[in-house]
């Protein structure tokens, strides 16, 4: 265990904050193996120092009163009793068995969340014993987040040369997205991860031109060269307003467009009537500042167009997030041959990038269905937009047992009575999870896991995230205690208890010998670029030159162009064009509901610990002229009603938020009732949303923002 003495009692220990992607070097204080203190590594080559307030909260997350430090089993009165974690694997493993005697594996399902991807081996180990089992019944947090990520290039076909990155570009354009805050601003293309702030003040120096799209003058918004407020519930069509000006004005790629585009007159006639009035007309942005944002774009030499949760929580988020990438591909925003290849690799090996397309696959289209609304898999994932359904729905494979790992669906899924009830209504619950949360609280089992500092890790699996090439491995840097084991652990002593074999990285595992997380890692970097052994030996992290590998010309066989309106695309579009009335105010519902990020808390985690968040509750950020008109004041009480329920808050003046417009955090909520104290951890939006309508077709994604809502400023009871 590398460490260093420091002036005091505490020894000081380098490793790196697993909160989130960005991964951020930190050092952290030991006394008598208990976590004091965490602080930004300067001397960190990616991170240099910088950490958000999460990260240095560290310790608070370790210590914290409320942490679990065994095992726990739910008795018959809902409380629940320390027990030994081995007991609870056996007592777990015999109910799965009995279940799945009777009902089948598909009557076993998985969820796994945002805080599984985080620890390196956690998530390829929770796929690998879910394959080993048989059930199809996986779900993950991406589907309520941003599977329109995952849709478009599946339908559309992929570019195989690469994106071009944020750090070599002269323009950046956002929507739906505040990297300042999210420490998220792109999808593989390196944007804003570390230290934002900075990187966008540079790159701004050198001449970069930002440009954000978003209802709110959110922090990134602020520094933007040009910041347009659409109406919310109007992306796809400011999207093809976009496209429309790029086509009209020759500002689009026609060499990469013929060399690698299908169908590309099909699209300028598909936003023929996008024309920057019309947007105005609909969407609120004035015609002239939709005008300069294409030009800027589109003059620009280098540079893409970014979307977040903001566009991929939305109504019509499929097709809009198509219509953005559409944008990048008609303006040619990716590597040539002969280029160097933009995707870092360091501890994974990456393909070769070639200057040719990889056709559609629809995975949806084959293989295991759903019985509920004919359902296919996305990336071997059944949607969370059906979860409930699957278990409550009678039929012989519904789902009667649950595993959670790093994830609290009680809590981040829309309609929490409905989700409730399912989980309230399953044979077995089991969550990995350091605390009880709202998906704990009713849970059977709940396994109490390790946290960041008393695991080894590295940062294999989000390297393709980061702008430069770069790796860290850190040892634990305190010994966990005798109750908690890692989430692998869990899985592994389950699958052997159960006779299950695991295949995982490559290699099939031996069931009956424990394997080591050192040693497992070692397996996730074995075909790196960069032996794990040369990282290990940089304490501080290792920023590593590109590989010199250059895009790869296209080979003769490789016919396939990019599908930018399929029919189901075009489909969309046009009902997208009717069903965005639908996030238009009316005098029922005067306001229009959007999802909002806190720099201070990771979805639901983190919310309650102590001086960590600015409130103790989720603020209702409402324009300042629309609390006027409503009667309303600030701090005071509220009553937000949608079409699907009601939620009491505190109410905020904002004049950063358009007119028209609440915004609150998504996914914030402690209990489960909507009529808790909304000033102590109550307001989760979750109860003004549903899964049962306004939902995509392809990956069921339910809308989560642009909702109608009213506001009254009584607290009447919801």
């Amino acid at each position: 265990m590398r460490q260093r003495e420091d002036a005091g009692n505490a020894t000081k220990h380098v490793s790196f904050c697993r909160l989130c992607q960005a991964s951020c070097g930190v050092v952290v204080d030991v006394v008598e193996n208990r976590v004091v203190k965490v602080a930004g590594d300067r001397d960190n080559p990616l991170s240099g120092g910088f950490t958000c307030p999460k990260g240095r909260h560290g310790a608070d997350f370790h210590n914290d009163e409320r942490r679990l430090r065994t095992a726990q089993r739910r008795r018959p009165d809902g409380g629940f009793d320390a027990v030994d974690v081995d007991d609870a694997i056996d007592e777990i493993a015999g109910r799965l068995r009995s279940i799945i005697a009777e009902h089948g594996v598909e009557a076993v399902g998985v969820f796994q969340g945002t805080q599984s991807a985080f620890a390196a081996i956690t998530r390829p180990f929770l796929q690998a014993w879910t394959r080993a089992l048989g059930t199809h019944k996986l779900f993950s947090t991406m589907t309520i987040d941003q599977s329109a990520k995952w849709i478009v290039p599946l339908r559309m076909g992929e570019y195989l040369g690469g994106r071009q990155r944020f750090d070599d570009s002269d323009v950046w354009m956002l929507s739906g997205t505040n990297p300042l805050v999210s420490l998220n601003a792109g999808y593989l293309d390196g944007a804003l991860v570390h230290d934002p702030a900075a990187r966008l003040r540079s790159a701004q120096n050198r001449g970069l031109k930002l440009i954000v799209i978003d209802p709110r003058r959110t922090e990134t918004a602020a520094r933007a060269d040009l910041h347009i407020q659409p109406a919310p519930g109007h992306d796809a069509l400011v999207f093809a307003g976009l496209l429309n000006v790029l086509f009209g004005e020759d500002l689009y790629d026609a060499e990469f467009c013929a060399a690698f585009v299908e169908d590309l007159d099909e699209l300028r006639a598909l936003v023929a009537t996008a024309t920057p009035d019309n947007v105005e007309l609909r969407a609120g942005i004035p015609a002239e500042e939709l005008r300069a944002a294409a030009r800027i774009f589109g003059q620009a030499e280098r540079g893409m167009l970014s979307t977040g949760t903001g566009v991929c929580m939305g109504p019509n988020s499929n097709v809009a997030e198509h219509l953005a990438t559409c944008i990048n591909v008609v303006c040619g925003r990716y590597l040539r041959a002969g280029e160097p290849t933009g995707m870092p690799s360091m501890l994974q090996t990456i393909g070769i990038a070639r200057a040719e397309v990889a056709p559609p696959h629809r995975t949806w289209e084959h293989g295991f269905r759903s019985r509920i609304g004919d359902v296919g898999l996305l990336h071997d994932e059944l949607p969370c937009g059906i979860f409930a359904e699957e278990v409550l729905e009678p039929g012989s494979d519904r789902v009667r047992a649950l595993i959670v790992v790093g994830a609290n669906p009680a809590a981040a899924i829309p309609d929490r009575k409905l989700t409730g009830r399912a989980l309230d209504s399953l044979d077995l619950l089991v969550t990995v999870d350091p605390r009880i949360s709202e998906t704990g609280t009713r849970a059977h089992y709940i396994i109490a896991p390790t946290l960041w500092f008393e695991r080894a890790d590295h940062t294999a699996v989000l390297e393709s995230l980061f702008p430069v090439p770069y790796a860290q491995y850190t040892p634990a840097v305190v010994e966990p205690g005798p109750g908690v084991i890692e989430d692998w652990q869990f899985l592994y002593r389950l699958a052997r208890a159960l006779g299950l074999t695991l295949d995982f990285a490559g290699r099939t595992l031996d069931m009956v010998h424990e394997p080591t997380s050192d040693e497992l890692l070692d397996m996730l970097a074995a075909a790196g670029r960069i032996p794990l052994d040369v990282v290990q030996q940089h304490e501080h992290g290792m920023k590593a030159p590109r590989s010199g590998a250059t895009v790869a010309p296209g080979r003769t066989e490789a016919t396939a162009k990019l599908q930018l309106v399929p029919d189901d695309v075009s489909d969309e579009y046009a009902a997208a064009l009717q069903r965005s009335a639908l996030a238009a105010p009316t005098k029922d519902y005067p306001l229009v509901l959007v999802v909002r990020r806190m720099r201070e808390v990771m979805n639901s985690y983190g919310r309650d610990i102590t001086g960590l968040p600015n409130h103790t509750y989720n603020p209702a950020h409402i324009n300042p002229d629309d609390m006027a008109a409503l009667g309303l004041s600030d701090l005071q009480i509220i009553t937000v009603r949608s079409p699907h329920g009601a939620i009491q808050a505190v109410a905020h003046g904002d004049a950063k938020v358009r007119s028209g417009v609440l915004s609150m955090t998504h996914c914030w909520g402690g209990p489960a009732e909507a009529d808790s104290d909304p000033t102590d951890g109550g307001s989760n939006v979750n109860h003004l949303l549903t899964t049962s309508t306004d939902f995509e077709a392809i990956n069921r994604m339910p809308t989560m923002s642009a909702v109608r809502v009213s506001v009254s400023a009584t607290a009447s009871e919801p």
